[in-house]
């Protein structure tokens, strides 16, 4: 999809259709910044007779503009709530109706009800995030019919908006490159397969190193090896630096877990649902988008990421229940389930991710079922050892509609997950399983500011949601790019 900024748009201006955001008891529909005086007296009569009243959710089609133009009335709900999310909401709902109708251009106009800046983002954002489509492996597939959005400010007074569409459309390049990643079945989307498609991050300021099975071995990474030996898919550990700020200015580390399939190993999964197992490496889909999107942006930021890509299988060389293996900084950790593996990937590489002396680091796992029956789909699980980057990674969540919930490691955690037999154990039991598995990981990053965020639950959807269709959302992309942009 192609996306463009503009002016207020003039009576010549050419497209498909108009899309007018309002919220509920607005007093302007009959004096609307539409140049079309046929739609503006059509607008005014719906609203007049009810038909449109600016609720949320709510879309009115009209048509009989000149050349055929149509105007979408889009409604953003009550006036005090409206914020990003209400219009990133808004401008899905509107991409989805105008798609389904067969037009082929649409302009989107930005309401004057906030920072018009950022408003016109969150309209590329729920238009592009609505119309991603994963059908490559289909045989025959039919093409959106929406090609080109553009965006503009209602009135001439607002700021110009070319900066935060440019922005927002280089950032749903990077949540699409994690969504089609996030998508491939795995089959396809083996570790090799990941290290790939790192390698085309190359450049721009981006370097990409691959590691493979021996170095893993030769890195003293044997929580990590542990988990690979059973599959025959060889393991990568996907080591990539992005260097685009002043020399000596802070670097952030990012860790992205990568299980391409996890069948639990020998402590097997359930035969229901494991199809979604593919899924499990959407923390690394997402950190490989993140750099997607920063390479565009060229942020001024210095990052270190990781993302450990394996199989989980129950192979005659798999690791079992009961084994006992040691971890890069010498920590021996008792296997209770090989179906916690996630953290025994990222055990590894935080250690490996903290000796690059980073000014924080921010892991993303699939890790808990846990933090899914405590927060379900709506926010992901946020750890951190550090109160500051908890708040500022808090509010980027707000900020992007991709929310985060602060969750304890308690002294309780820690003790559960104590061993008599070694160091730890990778399971604390079922009960605060998302608050033991936070409670493992912080053993492994020293002193160095951390933050966990356990995306089980919202890095994909069973089924459609809002303005994200089923599959894959590469949640994590637009919180990132947001946090480095604020650190920048």
């Amino acid at each position: 999809m192609e996306f463009r900024a503009t002016r207020p748009p003039t009576a010549s201006h050419k497209t498909g259709a108009f899309v007018l955001f309002r919220a509920e008891q607005s007093r302007d529909l009959g004096r609307l910044p539409v140049p079309d005086t046929v739609l503006r007296k059509l607008a005014a009569a719906a609203w007049k007779a009810k038909e449109f009243t600016g609720k949320r959710g709510q879309v009115v089609a009209l048509h009989g503009g000149a050349g055929g133009r149509r105007l979408l009335l889009v409604g953003l709900g009550p006036r005090k709530g409206v914020d990003g999310e209400a219009l990133r909401e808004g401008a899905g709902n509107a991409a989805l109706d105008l798609d389904g109708r067969g037009v082929s251009s649409a302009t989107f106009l930005v309401p004057a009800l906030g920072d018009a800046v950022d408003l016109a983002g969150a309209c590329v954002e729920g238009a592009g995030l609505a119309l991603y489509r994963f059908d490559r492996l289909k045989s025959k597939a039919p093409k959106p019919a929406l090609g080109r959005v553009t965006v503009a400010p209602e009135r001439g007074t607002a700021p110009s908006v070319t900066a935060p569409v440019k922005r927002a459309a280089a950032v749903m390049e990077g949540v699409r490159f994690a969504r089609d990643l996030g998508n491939l079945p795995g089959n396809i989307a083996t570790p090799v397969y990941l290290a790939r498609e790192a390698r085309t991050l190359s450049g721009r300021g981006v370097s990409v190193r691959v590691h493979d099975r021996a170095a893993i071995k030769r890195m003293r990474m044997g929580a990590f090896a542990a988990v690979a030996q059973g599959s025959h898919n060889e393991p990568r550990l996907i080591e990539i630096t992005y260097r685009c700020g002043k020399r000596g200015a802070e670097t952030i580390g990012l860790v992205g877990k990568g299980v391409t399939f996890d069948t639990g190993g020998i402590s097997i999964k359930p035969a229901a649902l494991m199809e979604e197992m593919k899924f499990d490496m959407c923390g690394g889909a997402a950190v490989l988008g993140a750099v997607h999107a920063l390479r565009a942006l060229q942020l001024p930021v210095n990052v270190h990421a990781l993302v450990p890509a394996s199989d989980n299988m129950p192979d005659g060389k798999a690791y079992r229940p009961g084994d006992i293996i040691k971890a890069r900084n010498g920590t021996t950790i008792e296997v209770i389930s090989t179906d916690a593996e996630g953290r025994l990937l990222l055990c590894d590489s935080l250690v490996y991710s903290a000796d690059k002396k980073p000014d924080c680091i921010i892991n993303l796992a699939t890790l808990t079922g846990a933090i899914v029956v405590a927060l379900g789909d709506s926010a992901a699980g946020l750890f951190s050892n550090d109160d500051a980057l908890l708040e500022e990674l808090e509010e980027a969540g707000r900020e992007t509609g991709e929310r985060l919930w602060p969750m304890p490691i308690l002294p309780g955690h820690d003790e559960a997950i104590k061993s008599p037999y070694s160091d730890l154990r990778n399971s604390g039991g079922r009960w605060g399983g998302a608050c033991t598995a936070a409670a493992f990981l912080q053993n492994f990053v020293g002193d160095t500011p951390w933050a966990h965020l356990d995306i089980a639950g919202t890095a994909w959807n069973d089924r459609p949601r809002s303005y994200l269709r089923k599959g894959a959302t590469g949640f994590g992309v637009r919180l990132l790019v947001e946090f480095l942009a604020r650190r920048a």
